[in-house]
């Protein structure tokens, strides 16, 4: 999309060239037409350190659109649409007009957001790793009981919608992958899912972990060769399902080859004393 705003004796104007048509729920915009169609401002106000440009709404009986732009620096700004009411989008300045498109009509696009990290989720993050510095000396009775009280202040933030940023979604997936039961791990392979989708693909490999947690804990073989536990005198993957992914899929997620995952579990029996677990 395109925003241009000049100002004049008799004020601001503005205009917002957008595709002919497309669908949005404000994070992902998809089913997006050729063509572009120009809308009018019919009011621009002015607010602190911006302006906010009001459209009329091209659906009969539809409120107006309210779109509000504040500068970030020479060379970008955010810009909040009231009707999407969480979502900041980061718009660039071009030095002359931009044209629009080509769009696969088969394709989803995501915009360039504005997004917060929560100051709140990062500590419980940082508090749970920490408790996991030294596996080899990790007194499990005092990590469950602090694992069960973060899980419960990482679901508060999400359920307040506190929770906005790929830092934020990671950062939850680790905390509830730490949990006691299958819907653990599945609501941190979802939150793993969001933060790969915002901004980052290094949670691949949470994604998978709670995926083989997830199968694990369920009575089903793991897939992807991340979990180790010592049920016995030495580490295991087992139950592990290793001809179901290659490694090339291993590799795309981050996830270390069969043989590399071997000297992992021969140095987990190196490394840690008969009856701890990591």
């Amino acid at each position: 999309m395109l925003f241009e705003v000049s100002r004049s004796r008799d004020g601001w104007t503005g205009s917002w060239t957008q595709p002919s048509g497309y669908d949005t729920n404000g994070e992902y915009f998809n089913d997006i037409k050729a063509g572009t169609t120009v809308r009018r401002s019919r009011e621009v106000h002015n607010i602190k350190d911006g302006i906010e440009l009001v459209f009329d709404n091209p659906w009969p009986g539809g409120a107006p659109d309210h779109i509000t732009v504040r500068v970030d620096d020479t060379g970008h700004a955010s810009m909040h649409w009231a009707a999407f009411n969480s979502t900041r989008y980061q718009l660039t300045r071009v030095a002359s007009r931009t044209e629009l498109g080509p769009w696969q009509p088969d394709r989803g696009y995501i915009p360039d957001m504005v997004r917060s990290t929560s100051d709140a989720m990062t500590a419980i993050f940082n508090a749970d790793q920490a408790d996991r510095l030294d596996p080899a000396h990790i007194e499990w009775k005092i990590v469950s009981a602090a694992d069960r009280s973060r899980r419960k202040q990482a679901q508060a933030l999400l359920d307040s919608g506190q929770l906005s940023s790929g830092d934020d979604f990671y950062h939850a997936a680790f905390v509830f992958q730490h949990g006691d039961e299958p819907d653990d791990f599945m609501r941190a392979h979802a939150l793993a899912m969001i933060a790969i989708a915002r901004g980052r693909p290094d949670a691949t490999w949470i994604g998978a972990a709670t995926l083989d947690r997830y199968l694990q804990y369920s009575g089903r073989p793991q897939v992807y060769g991340t979990q180790f536990t010592r049920p016995a005198t030495n580490f295991t993957q087992e139950p592990y399902q290793r001809g179901l992914l290659s490694d090339a899929i291993r590799k795309a997620s981050n996830v270390p080859p069969l043989a590399v995952q071997e000297k992992q579990r021969a140095a987990w029996d190196r490394r840690m004393p008969l009856g701890k677990t990591p």
